[in-house]
Parts: C-alpha cells; sequence; structure tokens
C-alpha cells in the first residue's frame, strides 16, 4: 500500500466502540491478509440482460465500489488491511530492542488508545511522532519515536530520570511536571537515524475523557562522558479515550520468608497490562543512619538478588543473564522475568518494589515468587511459604564469592597472625569494622583484597595494574595472601 494511501486511511479516526474488534484485527492480520479475495466481491454478478461489453463496465464499476466499500469498512473496523499496517508500524515496539516487555505486550495485544501525532522540530530539524498512550492506576506510558535527516541522534535522549528532560501536563491553565517511574525505555536505529522511546511517568487516570496537553521540555545529550541539554518543547494535545485506560488487580498478601538471614513480607501483588508489581519489606530495605544521623541509601540482599541475573546489551538494553540465578515469578508453569527499567521504582517508607512483565488473567492464581533457590512465595491467599534453604553465615559469604568468582578458604594460624599485625599496623587504611573471614584461593592476582558488605551482601574487590605489581605490595604489607574480610555495619 502506497504512502498516500495509507495518509487517507489514517486520517479516518477509530470509534473507542470498536477498539476490541480492532485488537482481533491484529491479531488475525497475518491469517486473513493472506485470503486471495472476499466474499462479498464474488457476490457481485452482472446483470444477464446487459450486452457483453456492458456486463464488463457494470462488473468493474461494482467491483471498484466493492473494493472502495472494502476498504472503507476495514479502515472503520480496523481488519486485516488496516491490522497489517498496523503491525508494521509498531513492529520496532513489539521488538526486544525495548528493554519494557509490558509495553511489548500491548502492543502486540493492540491495547492503548493510538495518538498519531506528527510534530515537527524545525530549530533541531527534528520530526517527532506521537505513536501511543497507556495509562493505568500507577504509570502512564507515551510511545513516539523522533527522528532527523540532518541532526545526529545518537546522543539525544528524553531522560525523565537522571537527565535534565522533563514531561509536563497542562490542563487549562495550571501546568505541573510529572514524575517519572523508573527508566523508561530507548532504542537508537543508526541506519535511520531514529529514536524509539517509552517514556514512563506516573498515573493519567484521572484525566479519563479529559482535553489535556502534555509538553516534553529539554532533550538530555550524553557525549564524551559529559551531560548537556537541547532546549526544546515538543507538545501534544489529545483527550484521553477509554482505549487508554486499564484496571490494576491488587492481592493483600502478607507472606514472611527467610532470605540470607533477613527475614522479608511480601506486602501484596499488583496486576496490570503494563507490569507485575511485588511488593515487599524486610529487616534490611530500610535506609539506615549513620552516627551523625546521615542517611545512605543502601540495597537489600533481596534487591541484589533481583538484580544478580540482570545484563546490559547494546541495543537491547536490560534483559535477563540466563545463567545466573535472580528472583522470577513463575506463573501457568511460564517464567515471568523481571522488568529491569522499572528497579528504581520507589515504594513507601521501607518498601522495596519488584516489577515484572504482565501475567495473563488466566494464570494471576496460579503464580509463585522464585528467590534464588532459597524459597518459593505463592503470590495468592492461598497456598503456604516453602523455605528450600536456610543459609548460616558462613554458606551465605561462599555462595556471594562464588557468584562473583572468587573461592574462599581458612586462614591457618600463620595467616591469622598476619592479619592481625597487618590491622594494628594500618589502623587508618583499614579501619577495624572489616573482619577477616578467610583468603582467596587463587594467588597471582591482580587484586588486593575482597570485602563482603554485611548490610546487602555486596561483594568488593581492590585491584592495582599487574599480579607482579600486587604481590609486591602484599610483601611490604607483611602479607602472603590475598585475604577476604567482612564489612560490619
Amino acid at each position: 500500500m502506497n504512502n498516500q494511501i495509507r495518509r487517507e486511511l489514517e486520517k479516518i479516526e477509530i470509534p473507542d466502540e470498536l477498539h476490541s474488534r480492532a485488537r482481533l484485527g491484529v491479531e488475525k492480520a497475518k491469517s486473513e491478509f493472506n485470503v486471495p479475495s472476499h466474499p462479498t466481491i464474488k457476490e457481485k454478478k452482472p446483470s444477464p440482460v446487459l450486452s457483453s461489453k456492458g456486463k464488463k463496465q457494470l462488473y468493474k464499476r461494482l467491483s471498484i465500489i466493492a473494493a472502495a466499500l472494502l476498504l472503507i469498512a476495514s479502515t472503520l473496523t480496523f481488519t486485516p488491511v488496516i491490522a497489517a499496517i498496523q503491525e508494521v508500524y509498531d513492529k520496532i515496539f513489539s521488538s526486544k530492542h525495548i528493554d519494557d516487555s509490558g509495553v511489548r505486550n500491548a502492543v502486540l495485544s493492540g491495547d492503548g488508545q493510538i495518538l498519531d501525532q506528527t510534530y515537527i522540530d524545525e530549530e533541531h530539524d527534528i520530526t517527532v511522532h506521537f505513536e501511543r498512550l497507556l495509562t493505568d492506576d500507577k504509570e502512564t506510558k507515551l510511545l513516539l519515536t523522533y527522528q532527523s535527516e540532518k541532526t545526529d541522534l545518537k546522543d539525544y535522549y528524553i531522560d525523565l530520570f537522571e537527565g535534565v528532560s522533563s514531561i509536563n501536563l497542562v490542563v487549562g491553565k495550571e501546568k505541573r511536571k510529572l514524575k517519572n517511574v523508573g527508566w523508561g525505555s530507548r532504542f537508537y536505529d543508526s541506519k535511520e537515524n531514529k529514536v524509539v522511546s517509552a517514556l514512563s511517568f506516573e498515573s493519567l487516570k484521572d484525566y479519563e475523557g479529559k482535553d489535556i496537553r502534555l509538553e516534553i521540555d529539554q532533550l538530555t545529550t550524553y557525549k564524551d562522558n559529559r551531560r548537556d541539554s537541547v532546549e526544546t518543547t515538543w507538545p501534544l494535545e489529545f483527550t484521553i479515550k477509554p482505549a487508554a485506560v486499564s484496571e490494576r488487580r491488587t492481592v493483600e498478601l502478607n507472606k514472611t520468608f527467610t532470605y540470607r538471614r533477613e527475614t522479608y513480607t511480601v506486602r501484596r501483588v499488583e496486576f496490570s497490562k503494563l507490569e507485575t508489581r511485588v511488593v515487599v519489606t524486610g529487616s534490611d530495605t530500610g535506609d539506615p543512619k549513620d552516627k551523625s544521623g546521615k542517611v545512605y541509601n543502601v540495597m537489600s540482599k533481596l534487591e541484589r538478588q533481583f538484580l544478580h541475573s540482570r545484563k546490559n546489551s547494546k541495543g537491547y538494553g536490560y534483559s535477563v543473564d540466563g545463567e545466573k540465578s535472580g528472583v522470577f515469578i513463575k506463573a501457568g508453569g511460564e517464567k515471568v522475568e523481571p522488568i529491569f527499567s522499572k528497579g528504581e521504582v520507589d515504594g513507601d517508607n521501607d518498601e522495596y518494589i519488584m516489577t515484572f512483565a504482565p501475567v495473563a488473567v488466566k494464570n494471576q492464581k496460579d503464580c509463585i515468587l522464585e528467590v534464588g533457590d532459597a524459597v518459593d512465595i505463592p503470590l495468592t491467599k492461598s497456598g503456604k511459604v516453602i523455605q528450600k534453604k536456610v543459609e548460616d553465615e558462613k554458606s551465605e559469604m561462599e555462595a556471594l564469592l562464588a557468584d562473583s568468582g572468587f573461592t574462599l578458604i581458612p586462614l591457618s594460624t600463620e595467616e591469622e597472625e598476619e592479619i592481625k599485625q597487618y590491622l594494628k599496623t594500618y589502623p587508618k587504611e583499614f579501619s577495624n569494622d572489616r573482619k577477616p573471614i578467610g583468603k582467596l584461593k587463587r594467588l597471582n592476582s591482580k587484586i588486593l583484597d575482597v570485602s563482603i558488605s554485611e548490610r546487602s551482601g555486596a561483594v568488593s574487590h581492590v585491584m592495582v595494574s599487574t599480579p607482579e605489581e600486587a604481590k609486591k605490595i602484599r610483601e611490604d604489607n607483611g602479607l602472603s595472601f590475598i585475604p577476604v574480610y567482612l564489612k560490619q555495619n
């Protein structure tokens, strides 16, 4: 279908009441689009009383009319032709280049309100196309693309999380900045010099049926390890239709379990078309304070485990490393993976929020939260917590080090004396909040020492340029081994 026909088709607005039929059209597009002819065309027959030439002309006219009516009907009901167009149009948003499975699922299912608005940023030669909007009780997703023939967009971001960019809501004469929800998702297509972006910000559900204006203010640029900005405003005006709004189902649980000697409680689970949220509180989910009262943002052991399976791939954002353990949901016998781009969503007070891909309604009563190989928690009101493993301090330390590729072995009596003398000689460099718990198995290494945080289970190490340099420093300090410390609270 050429661009002119497509433009004409896109001018026709799809009524809200046909939204469900549109979704069916998307699902059936591939199979139906290959049908060679349409029954309504086959039923058109020329009158038997006309001449042969008249028959041909009448049949031709009727065929054109039938084809036109079919085209209009298919446009209004979003059946095969439009479904095929929309499938191509949304292809990138349903691909794994977008690291938010909630967005991918919504696009594949035909959910959300189609916006189809274009804004031309003439000053920067950027064409912005607003694609789709989805919202529920907790968040809004705005899907858009921006492209340029002159400006290199590789380093141009709409960064609502750490950048200077913002998205503002304008209703009447009131304007306010909307809070971000996670990082959002972005993909840069270098061949087309095009950015595909799924912004994530606070809910607009309360504005259903109202005329609103959204303004994206300032682009954030990252180049040569420097952050800068591009001064611009991209506006979008529309009415939020029922198609954009979905519901969120919440189940209160209050189920308690133990993981790595910490106690956690799953307060509730929230199901929506955009995500599955598991809200947890625990003995180490609150932010600790030092002696002066300063608050530190420290990961809990559960958060460490949740992020353990995360990997970052160029062009594909965050995904799951299948070789590492993590935290997953099993629903209907299938693994539901985390949405890591929402890893920084804040909860209330000491709550920690884990976000996963959406779970189909039919499987929501058959969900289990799997925390490593230690515990399974049914995400239903019925069902008991299965505590498969309870780790002591020694086994926990060994497991944490093994995850980082280290093997812990005990110190000999002579080595214990060496480390005591070392800590006594260098009290300022290594304060007494470090407790020696063993040594590394390997000695020929650039590493000087390894530490494990008692608070979070994070493993860190000090490294120099070469193994020879490391060996010399250890010998100068009177150490014949690579020590491993437990960094205490």
